[in-house]
Formats: C-alpha cells, sequence, structure tokens
C-alpha cells in the first residue's frame, strides 16, 4: 500500500507539472501575433474539393488526442516507478537476509 501511494504522489505531481506547461504553452502562443503565413485573407482562392493546408482542419480531435497522449505519458511513468520501487524494496529484503545469515 505504501507503493501504491508513492506511485500516486508521483502522477499527482507529473500532472500538476504538465498541466502547468500546457497552460504556459497557451499563454505565450495565444499572446503572440499571427506569422505571416497565417494571416492571408479570408478570400484566398481554394481550388473546389481542395483539402485546407496547414491547421485549419485538424482541431477536431486534439483535445481527444492531448487526453490519450497524457493517460499513455502517465501510464509509462507509473510503470517505471514501480519498477524502480520494486526494485528497491527487493533489494533492501535481499540486504536483510544477507545480514540475518551472516550472525
Amino acid at each position: 500500500m505504501k507503493t501504491l501511494g508513492r506511485i500516486l504522489i508521483i502522477l499527482a505531481a507529473f500532472a500538476l507539472i504538465m498541466g502547468i506547461a500546457y497552460v504556459a504553452v497557451n499563454a505565450i502562443s495565444a499572446s503572440g501575433t499571427a506569422p505571416a503565413f497565417e494571416r492571408r485573407g479570408e478570400g484566398s482562392p481554394r481550388p473546389e474539393g481542395a483539402r485546407p493546408s496547414g491547421g485549419e482542419g485538424r482541431g477536431g480531435g486534439s483535445i481527444l488526442r492531448l487526453m490519450f497522449g497524457f493517460v499513455r505519458n502517465a501510464g509509462i511513468v507509473a510503470v517505471i516507478v514501480a519498477l524502480v520501487v520494486w526494485l528497491k524494496d527487493f533489494l533492501e529484503k535481499r540486504r536483510r537476509t544477507t545480514q540475518q545469515a551472516a550472525r
């Protein structure tokens, strides 16, 4: 249970740091001016049936993709933390049994 508590604390810290980074990136990008290629006029000619270029047509699943990425990354961090904690506990138990056998 102690290991699970440590994992949850590390995941909470990870979520906090990632949330701060996400807010900072959005604040920086929202405050900046648009580059020249994004400032083109509304009446720019586009052939009929042509797909929009750049980020004009891709905004639909970005939040969902962001959440799946977050869950995947948090899962990877959780597995690594669990392995490190398990290895640490295993080595401590091994050291204790070695010391008890030497007495």
